[in-house]
């Protein structure tokens, strides 16, 4: 659940301010980002090495279980 933005002024308390983020979740979303860029990247790499006539579903799918695989051995 997206939480709104905080506009109340700081006082020039900033640094005693309370995040509106977890570190949790402003990790998690990270991770996802840096999976995302993965996935792209092997698609790249796949469609370079493979050729480009094979359906774009595919190569999501296999980019997607590579990068898995990899998320899972490392």
């Amino acid at each position: 659940m997206p939480q709104e933005k905080d506009d109340r002024p700081l006082m020039g308390l900033g640094h005693l301010a309370i995040p509106n983020v977890s570190a949790a979740q402003d990790w998690l979303e990270r991770q996802a980002v840096k999976r995302q860029e993965a996935i792209e990247i092997v698609i790249t790499e796949t469609k370079k090495w493979v050729g480009d006539d094979l359906p774009d579903d595919y190569y999501a799918m296999f980019a997607e279980r590579v990068v898995t695989t990899l998320d899972q051995r490392l």
